[in-house]
């Protein structure tokens, strides 16, 4: 995993940095007269400042605010969660750390959430003390529960420490620093060197002050793209924590025709009544391991989730 963050670190740098320059500097000869009107090359000043802005402004709000966020939103649920008594039902240790005497390990919690449901929930995390087995299979330990599931975490651990990665913070202070040096540079530089009292004349689309932030940009979009493809994830998690179960009809379950990893994505069409005795028909979508595609139900009844504000809004929380 370290390899591959590497990897894709250097990729996009080589890829927003040095390419865009050598590529301009290899195919544009130095020009001392004006490339374009003074109202083109304000305009693609003023989408350059734009491109540059967004990306600050992304890069800023996904490494420190949401972190502070983050770390706030804890501080209010160890102040005034919801306890619950979690059942610990499944244990794996992932990894050993001999220098720090801790094990990173995958738990499966089983707890009622906000309506009093009793749901599953994996989580991961290191274990500061495993001398003292807190988490073996059978044990029981406070959680708290978020009142607020706009916002994550969902639960915590009632001992949960709050804290900052002093190291992680300052690469990220580091990485903040050069990027603004570097788009600074980016415009000190070519002006110095081409605007010939002509301003920013010399401006074009390929010219590295845009491409450069262009070739940023695309990487920052299509890391918007995936991560939005999680996002289900997160609606599920609210369903899990703030919703209500019920008994579903199984209607008709089918392939979508996609595939995750060669895993299909199986539609599941049920209808149910929600607490008040509405009935409600209602569609959802989940990716099936191949292993578990025979043990998917065809037809009969099945246990949901679903938001009490927006009942066609479901979730199906066991893994088949």
């Amino acid at each position: 995993m370290k390899f591959m963050l590497i990897f894709w670190g250097v990729f996009l740098f080589f890829f927003c940095v040095p390419f865009p320059i050598f590529i301009y500097l290899m195919s544009e000869e130095t020009a001392t007269e004006p490339r374009n009107s003074l109202a083109v090359s304000y305009g693609y000043l003023g989408f350059s400042l734009l491109i540059w802005g967004y990306i600050l402004v992304f890069f800023i709000n996904n490494l420190f605010i949401k972190t502070f966020k983050q770390k706030n939103a804890i501080h209010s649920i160890l102040r005034s969660g919801i306890p619950r008594e979690a059942k610990i039902i499944r244990y794996q240790l992932i990894k050993y750390f001999p220098k720090t005497n801790m094990n990173a390990i995958q738990i499966v919690l089983s707890f009622p959430n906000l309506r009093n449901t009793v749901i599953e929930h994996e989580m991961m995390f290191h274990d500061s003390k495993p001398q003292e087995k807190r988490f073996d299979v059978g044990n029981h330990v406070k959680v708290l529960l978020n009142p607020d599931v706009s916002q994550e975490p969902y639960f915590i651990l009632s001992d949960q420490k709050v804290g900052f990665n002093a190291s992680g913070m300052v690469l990220r202070i580091v990485f903040i620093v050069l990027l603004i040096a570097y788009v600074v540079g980016l415009y000190s530089y070519f002006y110095t060197q081409e605007s010939f009292d002509f301003g920013w004349r010399f401006l074009t689309f390929m010219h590295p002050i845009i491409f450069s932030g262009v070739m940023t940009l695309i990487y920052v979009l299509v890391f918007q793209l995936i991560v939005g493809k999680f996002f289900q994830n997160n609606k599920e998690e609210r369903i899990l924590f703030a919703g209500r179960n019920a008994e579903a009809n199984i209607l008709s379950v089918s392939e979508t025709g996609v595939s995750i990893n060669d895993q299909p994505q199986i539609m599941f069409q049920v209808s149910f009544k929600d607490f008040r005795g509405n009935e409600h028909i209602a569609v959802y979508k989940k990716i099936v391991s191949l292993l578990n595609l025979a043990s998917v139900p065809k037809a009969g009844t099945i246990e949901i989730m679903y938001d009490e504000n927006d009942p066609k809004k479901i979730m199906i929380p066991k893994i088949f």
